[in-house]
């Protein structure tokens, strides 16, 4: 198995996660709100799986590898790619951050985590 085999199922892993998330974006705008143990199991999931795990990955392994075998053609996807992850992270910090209020039934909270959802799901959907 080729190591973007491996890299790509990890994607189909992160495109199930972000579904749950759809559908709890979906819960939370019909009146029906998650608890806020699945937010942190799903914050869990994406903070080590797809951050720590996978994207160090792409950032410290495939990404040079391509710098290198490309001779810097392709610097300018490469950085935007970085970039993407890094917006990744700020969401999910952001997210993590909103939990408690939201539990408490905090409108700040609740637009603070929304807003989050959506840039989250949006831009890893793209990105992958």
């Amino acid at each position: 198995m080729k190591a973007t085999d491996i890299l790509n199922r990890e994607h189909g892993l992160i495109l199930q996660a972000l579904e749950d998330l759809a559908g709890a974006r979906d819960q939370i705008e019909s009146g029906q709100p998650p608890p806020k143990e699945f937010f942190e199991k799903a914050l869990q999931f994406l903070g080590e799986f797809a951050d720590k795990f996978h994207h160090f990955k792409e950032e410290y392994l495939m990404f040079g590898l391509l710098a290198l075998k490309k001779e810097g053609a392709f610097d300018g996807p490469i950085g935007a790619l970085r970039y993407q992850h890094e917006r990744c992270r700020k969401c999910l910090n952001e997210m993590a951050k909103s939990l408690k209020g939201y539990a408490d039934g905090d409108d700040i909270a609740l637009t603070t985590l929304l807003e989050n959802l959506a840039a989250y799901i949006s831009l890893l959907r793209r990105h992958i």
